[in-house]
């Protein structure tokens, strides 16, 4: 059956559609955040040492991918806090911001009240809710983005005003024609790997893991953040289990585990490089991938396309992004209920 057909009988709230959208997204998000940060200027007479992006799931990821971006050009560490419990050490002197696209995600709340305590600078991005109200309460600055979209296909509302935010407190510097670039190259990814064509790149490699388990891998630079999306949308979009890690840790460690069970067979390492990389890592991913091909069922390796850091982070994005649509479909599930992470808040809010 081909993906238009399946997107018809399967994806009742169009996941696609909302994935395709993207750059129509990014566009909004990208004003959004410029309106913010000039009401958030004064964050540059204040002094932190750290930047702290708290938040969970599809919150969390722009957090990341904000981090990938920036890399070394970032005045100051750029730090993720996925807990209830944000450490007194990690927030002191810090400019904190809360990512939680309800409003009402606990460990963000949890971490934004610790936050009070120790936190040189405060701001929110959230669509409403408690987080919300919390900072109405507070006087705390509050990014406020649409509302009624899963987290998750929230991306763009994640990322961007982050990065105006980290520009106008003077932790970054990049030009606007990094994002006039990105734009372009979503669109060109939209169009590429739309449903029309059933063998774009992105349904191939929904076909190369359906019945299978994605091992996701990259370096600890550009597509570090990408890399763990891409599990995330396997995870959530395609309802299967995947994996991410980094070399060249994973060769002091998870190598070894590649060597006894025929589950491995049925396995896909998908390793995403990008021309950033250090070359050391990259000839330790030359050797760990040779050593791990014997006992996986595949390896494919997909290499960042040209342009500048922020176009090639979300193309790569963007491909993962529909082959986990194209995977769901694949497997006759719905892309859009995520009914254990339902029940799970459901249950933990009694």
């Amino acid at each position: 059956m081909k993906m238009q057909d399946l997107r018809a009988k399967l994806d009742s709230a169009d996941m696609l559609g909302r994935v395709m959208v993207f750059p129509a997204q990014m566009q909004d998000a990208w004003r959004i955040g410029a309106d913010f940060a000039r009401t958030a200027a004064t964050l540059n007479a204040t002094k932190f040492s750290r930047v702290v992006i708290a938040g969970m799931g599809g919150s969390a990821i722009g957090g990341d991918l904000a981090r990938s971006f920036l890399g070394d050009s970032a005045r100051v560490p750029i730090v993720s806090c996925r807990d209830h419990r944000l450490p007194a050490n990690v927030a002191r002197e810090a400019l904190f911001i809360a990512s939680s696209y309800s409003g009402n995600t606990a460990e963000t709340l949890a971490a934004y009240d610790a936050a009070r305590e120790h936190a040189a600078a405060m701001l929110a991005v959230t669509s409403g809710g408690e987080l919300a109200r919390r900072c109405e309460r507070d006087h705390v600055p509050s990014c406020i983005i649409p509302a009624g979209i899963p987290p998750r296909a929230a991306i763009g509302y994640s990322l961007l005003p982050t990065l105006q935010i980290l520009r106008a407190a003077g932790v970054a510097s990049f030009d606007d024609s990094e994002y006039e670039e990105a734009l372009k190259a979503a669109r060109q990814c939209v169009s590429n790997y739309g449903p029309e064509d059933d063998r774009n790149p992105a349904g191939e490699l929904a076909r190369t893991l359906h019945g299978r388990t994605a091992f996701v891998y990259a370096a600890p630079a550009l597509l570090e953040g990408v890399a763990r999306r891409w599990s995330c949308q396997f995870n959530e979009n395609a309802k299967t289990l995947a994996h991410f890690a980094y070399f060249p840790e994973l060769n002091h460690n998870e190598i070894v585990g590649w060597e006894v069970g025929d589950l491995m067979k049925r396995a896909v390492i998908l390793y995403l490089e990008d021309r950033d990389d250090h070359p050391l890592t990259r000839r330790h991913a030359d050797v760990g991938l040779s050593l791990m091909k014997p006992f996986a069922g595949a390896i494919e390796r997909f290499d960042a396309p040209t342009g500048g850091r922020l176009s090639r982070m979300l193309a790569t994005m963007l491909l993962g992004d529909f082959a986990s649509v194209y995977l769901a479909y694949l497997n006759g599930v719905d892309p859009t209920p995520v009914k254990k992470i339902d029940a799970l808040k459901k249950e933990m809010s009694r």
